[in-house]
């Protein structure tokens, strides 16, 4: 499951609200020369997560989507509106679900989305 989200903060200030919205306490912080990223550690857990954004080292990129992959570890359906409604309630922000990729040029593409 896909969602995105436009907020102007740093993604590794977003860490404690994405382990509340998701109950975990397994994520950590990455980054390389055009991406950085929230992971989930445990695959075993309940929710595999990978919350990412380009980033720039001079300064952020909040005009680029915050990308969020769900997927259950545990075989349950996930409730798009549900985890929406949670993302929406924590960080104060529009969320958008559906269907987003990326290109060659790392820009975002979104093909298909609901609005929360």
């Amino acid at each position: 499951m896909k969602f995105w989200i436009f907020i102007n903060r740093e993604l590794s200030e977003l860490q404690s609200d994405f382990e509340i919205i998701f109950g975990v306490n397994n994520l950590y912080h990455d980054y390389e020369n055009v991406w950085e990223w929230l992971e989930s550690v445990d695959r075993k857990s309940n929710f595999y997560l990978n919350i990412s954004r380009i980033h720039n080292w001079e300064r952020g990129e909040y005009n680029e989507p915050i990308m969020i992959i769900v997927e259950s570890n545990i075989g349950d359906i996930l409730n798009e509106s549900e985890i929406a409604l949670s993302i929406k309630k924590q960080l104060n922000c529009h969320v958008f679900a559906g269907q987003i990729q990326v290109d060659e040029k790392d820009k975002a593409l979104i093909i298909e989305q609901r609005k929360y």
